[in-house]
């Protein structure tokens, strides 16, 4: 059986070899704040230390807190596992689910699409949205992931028929658009809660935009233009009614500038596409 002088040997040189990791370690990354197993070795040598030499710590009292510093140990390695686990099942069920993600390069803006792949490296998620790849942590909103309507039981629905989005009032929007030489056109569009979603695209077609549909999304293309953007009420008259349409949709910018917006994901249910 070991001696208690070999094994305080023995730790006092553990500790000599854990303090140069943890000096590298401080050293690029700042001290810890946390009382992690490292430190709690240290503490147990700083006691060995400065026992009292008449009465040292028998050998019983050290080998209790030698299983207490291995449960340390093996808890921490527990919640370690069960966030990286937690972390995989997370990203695993985003995939075939539609996201908004923050963009990385300007916070201001919202990133829309299908979650195509959870991926897993060094001990970090990322997702695979538009064919690029995200941190997990950027993920801002999910919807339900059950499958949209078909474009045509979209088209033909009233606005104030889509699920979650009672409430649309009669009134006014207004579409800018803005030209390479920043010149801004406005155009009225007058929303009606009886209107369908088909009625709704003709009437931003009419303004002069393209519009596309797809996985219950619709984009409002900005095509030639440097900008465009949707704003309620008519631009310049405070005394016409102001549609709220634009809160409804949850109006947010691609990267390519387009405007897109989850107004149809309120299509979504948790069963099948609706008909």
């Amino acid at each position: 059986m070991a001696t208690l002088g070999s094994i305080q040997q023995e730790l006092i040189s553990m500790q000599s070899n854990t303090a140069v990791n943890k000096a590298k370690e401080q050293a690029a990354s700042g001290p810890s704040q946390e009382l992690d197993g490292d430190a709690f070795l240290m503490l147990m040598l700083e006691q060995l230390k400065n026992q009292d030499p008449m009465d040292p710590m028998d050998n019983s009292e050290m080998l209790a807190q030698q299983a207490q510093f291995t449960q340390l140990q093996e808890l921490q390695e527990l919640n370690e596992s069960i966030a990286t686990n937690n972390m995989i099942q997370q990203a695993n069920s985003l995939v075939g689910k539609t996201v908004q993600i923050v963009d990385p390069n300007n916070t201001s803006r919202l990133i829309t699409g299908v979650v195509s792949s959870a991926n897993f490296t060094n001990g970090s998620a990322t997702i695979t949205v538009n064919g690029n790849e995200y941190p997990l942590g950027l993920v801002a909103s999910i919807t339900d992931g059950a499958a949209a309507s078909s474009n045509d039981v979209i088209l033909n629905k009233k606005l104030s028929e889509l699920n979650g989005a009672s409430g649309i009032t009669n009134g006014y929007i207004t579409l800018t658009m803005q030209d390479d030489g920043y010149k801004k056109t406005n155009k009225e569009i007058k929303i009606s809660t009886d209107m369908t979603v088909k009625d709704f695209i003709n009437e931003l077609e009419k303004a002069g935009v393209k519009t596309s549909l797809e996985n219950g999304i619709l984009t409002i293309q900005k095509g030639d233009y440097k900008s465009i953007s949707i704003t309620q009420g008519k631009i310049g008259d405070s005394t016409a009614a102001a549609a709220n349409i634009v809160e409804k949709m949850q109006m947010f910018q691609s990267e390519t500038g387009d405007l897109e917006t989850g107004i149809l994901d309120y299509n979504r249910n948790s069963g099948s596409s609706n008909s």
